[in-house]
């Protein structure tokens, strides 16, 4: 494959990568890598939220209309979707009733050029973040996951290993190294062998979205653990294709999504988050209690004539259980800051 020979071709001219560097070309690389080319949503091989179905594009507006309300209904209100793939939440957002469209900017940012093509017309397109937003919304669903990240292993002595990617003939292989002073995990685990994370770039997008916006919150909503110093997952590091979990990063790079469980302790480091909490205790206290209720209500009445109100109300109800499902989306955590006047970098 293309891709494969690039990295090779690097890691010969410069030597063993780190699994950041890696992970940068396999998921971002513009021309050859996973999410380069498409698919549904940021995950081509596994169903995110938005792709569910329209019912939680729906909740996040409700949510934009009450942050809107609660900086006081300015004029020019920003949204901004970070990772928004083919613009598949976007377009749920955009059709849904919201008491701030008429002052609504929307803005989608995603690297990939292809995924912008898709995204409705009515959004401004971005491939980066933008320099600053007044009062708004920063909100990334499933993203903080897919950034690139590094992998330490533990030593019992207390100092850390760093796992880098080389080359066993035209094999990718793992190759350790010494870490150092500024790059390594900022705690010990005095047991061999432990792996764990660091998520520089999770930690950088936090505190770039700190900086940007200057009133309104920040929302993340992914799959977490609170931290791996005291943690010892297993598993963390998970590698996907056409819907199965094949755990190496290095079989068919390129065409596997490779994603981690998102380390909260990091994220705090940049700044303490507002609130943490389920995705389904967020959901539903956006109401979707009562859009379940309704949809129950109009299916009931139309069940044995179904038009398509009622198939619609249907696949609501599917939707509402897969999205508060405790063992698995319902579980994601959300995570928010609130942001006012731009003090909020320590």
């Amino acid at each position: 494959m293309i891709l494969e020979q690039i990295i090779r071709q690097k890691i010969l001219e410069e030597g063993p990568i780190s699994f950041s560097e890696f992970m940068a070309f396999a998921l971002y690389d513009k021309d050859n890598g996973f999410y380069s080319h498409g698919g549904a949503g940021r995950r081509k091989d596994f169903i995110t939220s938005p792709e569910v179905g329209p019912l939680f594009g729906k909740l996040v507006a409700k949510s934009i209309d009450r942050c809107w309300e609660e900086f006081d209904r300015p004029s020019n209100f920003t949204f901004l979707e970070c990772g928004a793939g083919p613009g598949t939440l976007a377009r749920s957002i955009l059709r849904s009733e919201m008491k701030c469209a008429s002052y609504l900017d929307y803005i989608t940012v995603e690297p990939s050029e292809r995924q912008r093509q898709k995204h409705p017309s009515s959004v401004r397109a971005l491939s980066e973040m933008p320099d600053e937003i007044g009062i708004g919304m920063i909100f990334a669903n499933e993203l903080l996951d897919n950034l690139p990240f590094d992998i330490f292993q533990s030593q019992k002595n207390g100092t850390w290993l760093e796992v880098k990617v080389g080359l066993e003939g035209s094999t990718f292989c793992e190759e350790l190294f010494p870490s150092t002073e500024k790059k390594r995990p900022q705690f010990t685990i005095d047991k061999d062998n432990v792996r764990v994370p660091l998520q520089l770039a999770a930690q950088e997008w936090v505190e770039r979205s700190l900086k940007i916006l200057k009133n309104g919150r920040i929302i993340i909503v992914d799959y977490t653990v609170p931290g791996f110093e005291n943690h010892e997952k297993k598993n963390w590091l998970r590698t996907y294709q056409q819907h199965e979990i094949i755990n190496d990063p290095f079989t068919k790079v390129g065409l596997s999504d490779i994603t981690s469980d998102v380390d909260l302790s990091q994220l705090t480091k940049v700044k303490e988050p507002t609130s943490i909490q389920n995705q389904a205790e967020w959901l539903q206290k956006l109401g979707l209690e009562d859009q379940l209720k309704e949809s129950k209500k109009i299916w009931k009445q139309s069940a044995h004539n179904p038009g398509i109100s009622a198939i619609e109300a249907r696949s609501a109800i599917g939707e509402s259980e897969a999205l508060i499902d405790p063992d698995g989306l319902g579980a994601f955590k959300v995570v928010e800051w609130l942001v006012e006047s731009n003090s909020q970098v320590a």
